[in-house]
């Protein structure tokens, strides 16, 4: 019989849907009292540093969505949010046939590449007898980490080697409002955030999000029920990317450069110590350890100059021993999940 013709009731997925209405709310009221942060305070400075942190958060939970609720442990997903900056410099600062684009084009530019990259790599890894899972896909990503962080070194004038592509775009409406610093930016990665985070719920509540789960906790179960496993994964993949992708846009616009590190191994690195840190498989913990962990570095690097490193570790294992699952981590337990 053909997968997919026919399909038996997710029957041990239900239980471990989506958190209660209380629980949400809880989550809810937290994400909104991040994103109102600058009623209770007016230094310029730190609003506009928690609006880099806001991208950083809805990085992570692209991360979270394949990782935390897909289990497919992606060691390469920089090239997706560092990609989004790469292919917005690109559009906007080359001259040559219809370039330079607008921002605005850019952007949805930067977003479709990156999806449309996705959906090919999703093909190779997920489909067929080659499938990958666990390890392997592990070890794709980190190659597709590295190659784009050497492509992007060698890439010459296209997209300026070790120096990276310095943007000559500004987030805001030109000549009506500026979103590129302070509380403009601010209110715009808040804005992008609360979508991510409202997105990827409704996906993760919706029947492809509970078969994801599903696919997480006992794949060969849920193939063997008759489910399309290799395309809930694509469809989870490249929403994944296209999150990325656009949060790392706006991110890099914001910076004023993307370099070759944008796309490596250590900012894919990066993202999963802000998951863990948050507790994987909570859409919020991974917000408040994008937003945590980047604010204590911040902090710390400032005051214990070449100890802070030190420090940091430290923190980091002792919150790893006393929560191994997260600050949030206990939200699973409570789901059943």
């Amino acid at each position: 019989m053909r997968r997919g013709r026919w399909r038996v009731p997710l029957l041990g997925l239900a239980g471990s849907g989506a958190a209660p209405g209380s629980r949400r709310r809880v989550e809810g009221i937290l994400l909104l009292a991040l994103i109102a942060f600058p009623l209770v305070i007016q230094d310029t400075f730190l609003i506009d540093r928690l609006g880099r942190y806001f991208l950083f958060a809805a990085f992570a939970v692209s991360v979270d969505l394949i990782w935390g609720y897909g289990g497919l442990f992606t060691f390469g997903h920089a090239a997706f949010f560092g990609g989004g900056g790469y292919i917005v410099g690109m559009l906007t600062t080359h001259d040559a046939a219809f370039l330079p684009v607008p921002l605005w084009a850019a952007l949805i530019g930067a977003v479709l590449a990156m999806a449309l990259f996705a959906l090919a790599l999703s093909y190779f890894v997920f489909s067929g007898r080659g499938a990958l899972r666990g390890v392997e896909f592990a070890v794709v990503t980190l190659a597709v980490a590295v190659a784009a962080e050497r492509l992007t070194n060698a890439g010459g004038s296209v997209t300026g080697g070790q120096n990276g592509i310095l943007m000559s775009s500004s987030l805001g409406v030109p000549g009506v409002i500026s979103l590129q610093q302070g509380y403009g930016f601010y209110a715009l990665a808040g804005l992008l955030l609360l979508a991510t985070y409202v997105g990827v719920q409704r996906f993760l509540n919706s029947r492809s999000g509970l078969i994801l789960r599903g696919i997480r906790d006992n794949e060969d179960r849920i193939d063997l029920l008759g489910y399309d496993v290799p395309a809930i994964k694509r469809r989870a993949f490249v929403l994944s990317a296209a999150i990325a992708a656009l949060a790392g846009a706006v991110f890099y616009v914001h910076e004023g450069i993307v370099s070759p590190s944008a796309v490596g191994v250590s900012a894919s690195t990066l993202v999963l110590l802000w998951v863990v840190l948050g507790g994987r498989g909570t859409l919020i913990g991974p917000i408040v350890g994008a937003i945590l962990l980047p604010h204590l570095t911040a902090t710390l690097s400032g005051s214990l100059l070449d100890t802070w490193l030190v420090a940091v570790g430290v923190i980091l294992v002792a919150v790893i021993l006393v929560l191994p699952s997260g600050i949030f981590g206990f939200l699973n337990r409570e789901r059943g999940t």
